[in-house]
């Protein structure tokens, strides 16, 4: 007889209530749609430091975003969106000319949209 294998408990669902639940709860990049991996990587990146950078101002104003995107290159015109109070805020990551944006407009463009959870369409 063998040794018997380790059995974890169960991973406990995230929170729907109270504090924890109060976050970016899904991340998605543009993914396969034409880029390439260390795009994809450095947009998913982005998107990852810029949730858990904003995380504190949500729990503390009681905010949610269902889906934080990274908004589609042909979007020309806007920097983020924010459709129906959080359910899901898009963010443009890279400019008309296909750079990247620097963090600090990522992030800036990220609080602006947080605030439409709140405040107006």
């Amino acid at each position: 007889r063998g040794p018997r294998p380790v059995v974890m408990a169960p991973r406990a669902p995230a929170p729907e209530t109270g504090p924890d639940s109060f976050r970016v709860w899904e991340i998605k990049t543009q993914g396969k749609k034409g880029t390439s991996k260390e795009d994809d990587d450095h947009a998913r990146a982005l998107l990852e430091k810029t949730a858990w950078q904003v995380q504190p101002i949500m729990r503390k104003r009681g905010w949610r975003v269902g889906v934080l995107l990274e908004m589609p290159p042909k979007v020309r015109g806007r920097l983020g969106d924010n459709w129906n109070r959080g359910a899901r805020v898009r963010l443009k990551l890279k400019k008309d000319d296909g750079t990247w944006e620097v963090y600090e407009q990522v992030l800036a463009v990220m609080l602006h949209e947080l605030v439409h959870n709140e405040f107006g369409p």
